[in-house]
């Protein structure tokens, strides 16, 4: 059966739903008695879940019709969340957002500047945002995209939290590059996301850069204060965000915010569902030697019809990527080309942009000695997961032992003592220091990559 308690971790009003499996899959039959006191919507066509339009029915009841039909199951845990996801839907249904300020007659200039005077709008029963946590693979971001393809409301918005984060920095350069006596850029920054969406979905919410670390407890503050409402999926709790980072006191602020905000929801039935055995297409090939070469060959003369691959020049936020090799949509690069270089997330996101598909070659097995190549490659492996992009790989290990976090701990613990006193850190023990955070991000791309093997994955999104 399944449990549910408020537990208190020093925090004043936190519900806490933890709810655990008895058995893997749970038979619900087709729809649901609705809400007491709410009105359910008439019989629909039932649309798949992706579908952009948004339905007239709830996130449960829509639940309830793809899990009778198959190939989705009902799992216990994913209907818990997905019960709190339809309060929500319904909530969101009644629900009025502050007016959006207009300044008329005002310059761009002097209507930032006239924020400091701006009375905040009076916020009058603002739904309870939602923070879904848990491992990886068990259905997060499916119960989020079922809430988010439902809403029948226009303003708003569903983006991975790198993509999110990095449009706020591109908004931040924007705004003082115009403007470089402005010394808070943030407050009209949220005002201009609050006029796109009031409905913020996160996907993969987790902080690993001070950068953003510093900017998301003011974000928040400016956003809520707004009437925004927040769902986001995260493998961490909200305590476990940036743990022993650096100037990691400066964060707690925010950590308080969202503990103060969302109600916190654990999806954690411990069945990785990316992981259970289906159907896989050949698009992993390994070890690197003349037969995987052969193959990888083939796959590529196959993907671009034998079509001459020429290089392309992406040009963005004022730099170029140059792409080796491409036609059509489909990409081929070395794993060197790609994330033995100091490239970021905006790189791998404009990557994704402009090809739907990746052919990378010559992935090595990665160890600590390895740790910034196995971060960029884990933010690619996102990327390309996140925009439905199809990858073809060739690597020297099978795809279960590419990173080994208990090798090359001797060097980068020297590296570490030596690079300590620059940190205001005291224990090097760290998660973002020893390994531990670098490990559970794999284990999160691991899944993904097994997922992104299957015959469902390669066929829907070719």
């Amino acid at each position: 059966m399944f449990r549910s308690a408020i537990k208190r971790v020093g925090y004043s009003r936190v519900l806490l739903i933890h709810v655990r499996a008895q058995q893997a899959s749970l038979h619900i039959r087709r729809g649901h008695a609705a809400v007491a006191g709410k009105q359910e919507w008439p019989e629909q066509e039932m649309v798949p879940i992706g579908n952009k339009k948004p339905l007239h029915v709830s996130p449960l009841r829509r639940y309830d019709e793809i899990t009778s039909q198959g190939p989705v199951k009902s799992d216990p845990d994913q209907r818990k969340v997905i019960e709190k996801l339809d309060e929500l839907w319904y909530d969101l249904r009644e629900y009025q957002p502050p007016a959006i300020q207009e300044n008329k007659g005002k310059s761009m200039w002097g209507s930032w500047f006239g924020y400091r005077n701006q009375k905040s709008p009076v916020l009058r029963d603002v739904p309870e945002s939602l923070y879904i946590h848990g491992n990886v693979g068990t259905g997060k971001t499916m119960v989020m995209d079922l809430f988010f393809d439902t809403l029948a409301i226009k303003r708003k918005r569903r983006v991975h939290f790198h993509a999110f984060m990095l449009d706020v920095h591109q908004r931040i350069h924007r705004v003082k590059s115009q403007y470089p006596v402005l010394a808070d850029p943030l407050s009209p920054i949220a005002e201009d996301l609050v006029k796109e969406a009031y409905v913020l979905c996160f996907d993969e919410f987790q902080v690993t850069d001070i950068a953003d670390a510093m900017i998301l407890r003011n974000l928040f503050e400016e956003l809520f204060k707004r009437g925004v409402v927040l769902v986001t999926t995260s493998n961490r709790h909200p305590t476990e965000l940036y743990k022993n980072g650096i100037q990691r006191a400066s964060f707690i602020p925010c950590i308080d915010l969202l503990m103060k905000k969302c109600q916190v929801l654990c999806l954690d039935s411990g069945t990785d569902y990316r992981k259970m055995e289906r159907a896989q297409s050949h698009v992993f090939f390994h070890p690197l030697n003349q037969q995987t070469q052969q193959k990888m060959d083939e796959m590529t003369q196959l993907l671009t019809q034998g079509k001459k691959m020429v290089s392309k020049d992406l040009n963005f936020l004022s730099r170029t990527l140059t792409i080796p090799a491409q036609v059509d949509g489909v990409a081929k690069m070395k794993f060197s080309d790609v994330c033995a270089k100091p490239l970021s997330a905006a790189d791998y996101l404009e990557i994704v942009k402009n090809f739907h598909t990746v052919i990378l070659t010559e992935i090595p097995r990665m160890t600590m000695k390895h740790r910034a190549e196995a971060r960029r490659f884990i933010t690619f492996i996102d990327a390309m997961y996140e925009s439905h992009v199809v990858l073809i790989a060739s690597a020297e290990s099978n795809m279960m032992d590419i990173f080994n976090a208990d090798e090359g701990k001797e060097e980068m613990e020297e590296q570490l003592l030596s690079m300590r006193d620059s940190f205001d850190v005291s224990d090097i023990s760290s998660p973002l220091f020893s390994g531990q955070e670098e490990a559970f991000a794999f284990q999160r791309a691991l899944s993904r990559l097994i997922q992104m093997q299957s015959t469902e994955w390669v066929s829907k999104n070719k």
